[in-house]
């Protein structure tokens, strides 16, 4: 089938890895521009997606619904009733980006005759699928994973020559909400960027070195704090005892729309490896300095030339473990990235 009328593409989450794989949007486009092209995606991770012009339907699988639940068969029908609505499409191909059983099984699921995916896929996932693409370690650190997820629609013959991401487009509202938001801050100054919470405990920075990053630069930037209503307290004990008020916190005041509207405005992020600084990377706007700790800086960097992706190199870098195991010097990859080595490319 060289043309297919239908492609349904499964990305549940995480919402950092719904915007890496986006780039497959535009390179699909480009070989079948007439193609209905759908995707299933988590609730959390939805947002991203809609009204992305280069998606004919969105099909979101309500999680958080479900987990508080707990599994009981109304999760179950719910599911299935889902499922119902993908296979009345009758996709030609399913491509599994995630690759874990829980995307594997809509991919499975969806009727589609085509079904593509890695082989050697955790969970064992590529059980399910008809056509595998050669088998690669999800988790190779020498392996840039946006092109890792474009490798299917090289597969069916799209170019990939080119990495665009896709976001969703911003409303006047939003903008003037952003407006109202930074009306007290220094229309001379650029704004520069902090979001330092991640789920990842091996991921997060020392806040006394957020401390001094934010002493340093506040002089002459707008420092912006940015995270959700659970941040709070973390960026409250960064600033607790810092030399300056010259900064502003939107910790719980912004949602994706708006979060992108600021990105839009500024001239630096900076993040560990997390969703917002990806969200920041797809807008193409500030220049981010991601930091890496357990995570590999050559696998999830800022994409494009003006970001910088640091990281001590250690033996034990990167893990991959969301608690560092080493009891001799815990956390020796964030301790040993100092501020100065962040400060020499902010001009």
């Amino acid at each position: 089938m060289n043309n297919p009328r239908k492609i349904l593409i499964v990305r549940l989450s995480a919402i950092g890895d719904v915007v890496h794989s986006t780039p497959i949007l535009h390179s699909l486009r480009r070989k079948f521009p007439e193609a209905y092209i759908a995707w299933a995606v988590e609730d959390k991770s939805s947002d991203i997606l809609i009204n992305n012009s280069l998606i004919n339907k969105i099909f979101i699988f309500p999680k958080q619904k479900w987990k508080k639940r707990g599994f009981n068969i109304k999760n179950l029908l719910e599911f299935f009733s889902i499922i119902k609505e993908i296979r009345k499409e009758n996709f030609d191909i399913a491509i599994d980006l995630q690759e874990l059983f829980k995307s594997a099984i809509i991919a499975f699921l969806s009727g589609a005759k085509r079904k593509i995916a890695h082989a050697g896929t955790r969970e064992f996932a590529s059980v399910f699928v008809n056509e595998k693409l050669p088998a690669r370690d999800n988790f190779d650190p020498n392996k840039l994973i946006i092109e890792r997820y474009l490798e299917p629609a090289a597969y069916l013959g799209a170019p990939v020559d080119e990495v665009q991401f896709s976001l969703p487009p911003i409303s006047e509202e939003t903008k003037i909400y952003i407006d109202k938001l930074l009306e007290n801050t220094d229309k001379n100054k650029k704004i520069i960027i902090f979001s330092p919470a991640t789920i990842w405990h091996s991921k997060h920075w020392l806040e006394e070195y957020w401390t001094e990053l934010l002493e340093k630069l506040s002089p002459d930037y707008n420092v912006i704090f940015t995270g959700t209503d659970k941040d709070k307290e973390l960026i409250e004990r960064i600033v607790l005892n810092v030399k300056t008020d010259n900064y502003l916190s939107l910790a719980g005041k912004t949602n994706l729309f708006q979060l992108i509207e600021l990105f839009n405005r500024a001239k630096y992020l900076i993040a560990p490896d997390t969703g917002p600084a990806h969200i920041a990377n797809a807008t193409q706007n500030p220049s981010i300095i991601m930091l890496f700790g357990s995570t590999g800086f050559k696998r999830t960097p800022p994409y494009g030339e003006k970001h910088k992706a640091l990281a001590v190199e250690l033996p034990c870098q990167p893990c991959f473990k969301r608690k560092c195991p080493r009891a001799d010097n815990n956390m020796e990859c964030m301790k040993k990235l100092t501020p100065d080595k962040i400060l020499m490319f902010i001009k």
